[in-house]
């Protein structure tokens, strides 16, 4: 019997399936059968995408862009074409992710179709042709507004101790704890070298993904928007934070000892000694930026370790209102009469609410806020560490003097009808507060209140974000 030995090569399979037929006579898989798109719209630039450096179209985001397949015009092209696809992926955690497939078959007409909408606002795309058999032909890459943007979980080591000149009212325990958070930006800036970060620090009675990342409805992903805009963010829970029930005793930490761990978490990002997913991360500039409670503790950080390159104070002056002390009145009495579990009948003990009711709360917090985000809020804001609410007076008063020797640019931002920090104090603020510091800048936001992330002026706070921090590298 006479043994037949399979050939190896493309070609001796083709020239011996004609010969003795093996196999159907058909041409290797070649730009007949997948061929490549072509891509209109934006310009031609050269960039790292899902890890390997191509030629790609650059659009801005929102900006329509669309693919065509040339017109299979011979009959041998349109029968190499037979049974094809096109494929559209998107890199996603830096593999490629498929959105879409289309059947491009035999036909003789050209096949034209939208890779990128209005809605779409930062991607990093490709479109290429399978052949029948499955293989690919070449793609064409696509890169909208920023491309990529990254959304990692984080955490940072922190010992809960207290290094600045304020005291605090009970001893932080001295302890080690991991904080966590989450880090968003666009992998283009993060993989370029010498990129910059900001370090978000939530106010009381949120978490930092409930203040900064509301999620519950479209549109209020505060570090998504600000990473399509090409800025990178570290969203974090303070130590204590009922989200992770970390602390043992609501009372084992302080607004010094907060201000201490931030300067921490500030000294890892540069480093790129905290723990993510991938690559260490070293960031040569870090903003810190806190919201109320979180802006006292971003001065306190400043004036203590000169920790970051310019800080944001949002919604916070050391000129409380009368609502604001009638609320730490309450809420220091019922950590003194009536300590509460930190996630009610269950975690740490030591904890009460900044704000007794929903309506105490909100009249706090909120104005001119859609009512459906409003009940999904109040369903969700925390309690707060006792060891925070009955030093916090004390705290803003020796931050009172202090605030003069920070040397960083900072920022003043918040809403002309917040209730806790009213105007004309963040005007007073800007003038008084600061002086050794050559560069301060005033936003007031007009119809907004205290809770800046979450009402329908949001993408004004956000705007004014972004532009002061691209003034000053970040």
């Amino acid at each position: 019997m006479t043994r037949r030995v399979l050939p190896t090569t493309l070609t001796s399979v083709i020239a011996a399936a004609a010969a003795g037929g093996l196999v159907a006579a058909a041409a290797p898989v070649a730009a007949s059968a997948a061929p490549t798109p072509a891509v209109s719209g934006g310009t031609t630039a050269t960039a790292k995408v899902c890890g390997t450096t191509r030629v790609v179209r650059r659009v801005a985001a929102g900006a329509a862009v669309r693919f065509t397949v040339p017109a299979a015009r011979q009959a041998r092209v349109r029968a190499a074409r037979a049974g094809s696809t096109v494929v559209v992926e998107r890199c996603e955690a830096g593999r490629w992710t498929a959105l879409r497939t289309l059947r491009l078959g035999a036909r003789a007409t050209a096949l034209s179709g939208p890779l990128t909408g209005a809605s779409d606002t930062a991607a990093d795309l490709r479109v290429r042709v399978r052949s029948r058999g499955g293989a690919f032909g070449r793609a064409a890459h696509v890169r909208v507004g920023v491309g990529e943007v990254v959304d990692v979980p984080v955490s940072f080591r922190v010992v809960n101790r207290n290094r600045t000149a304020l005291p605090c009212l009970g001893a932080p325990d001295g302890k080690t704890y991991t904080v966590r958070g989450t880090l968003v930006g666009p992998r283009a800036v993060l993989d370029a070298g010498k990129a910059a970060a900001t370090l978000y620090l939530h106010g009381l009675g949120y978490s930092g993904d409930l203040f900064f990342r509301f999620r519950d409805v479209p549109g209020y992903d505060y570090p998504l928007q600000q990473a399509q805009a090409g800025h990178v963010s570290v969203v974090v829970d303070r130590l204590g934070n009922p989200a992770h029930d970390d602390l043992p005793d609501g009372n084992a930490t302080c607004f010094p000892a907060q201000a201490d761990m931030a300067d921490q978490m500030v000294r890892h990002l540069r480093a790129g000694t905290f723990d993510a997913p991938g690559a260490a991360r070293r960031f040569d500039r870090v903003v810190l930026a806190g919201h109320s409670a979180g802006g006292l503790i971003t001065e306190l950080t400043q004036h203590a370790f000169k920790s970051a390159d310019a800080i944001a104070v949002i919604g916070y002056t050391d000129t409380p209102s009368p609502l604001t002390l009638a609320t730490f009145a309450v809420a220091g009495g019922d950590c003194l009469t009536a300590p509460q579990r930190a996630r009610g009948v269950t975690g740490a003990p030591g904890y009460a609410p900044f704000g007794r009711t929903n309506a105490d709360f909100a009249a706090g917090h909120f104005h001119d806020i859609d009512p459906t985000v409003v009940k999904l809020v109040l369903a969700r804001h925390n309690r707060d560490a006792c060891g925070d609410l009955l030093g916090a007076l004390q705290s803003l008063a020796g931050n009172v003097l202090l605030t003069r020797t920070i040397t960083a640019p900072v920022l003043i931002i918040s809403g002309s009808r917040d209730a806790l920090f009213a105007p004309p104090t963040n005007t007073l603020a800007a003038a008084t507060a600061f002086t050794g510091s050559p560069d301060v800048a005033l936003v007031e936001l007009p119809g907004t209140g205290h809770a800046v992330t979450l009402g329908r002026t949001r993408e004004a706070f956000r705007s004014a974000m972004d532009a002061w921090l691209a003034r000053h590298g970040a």
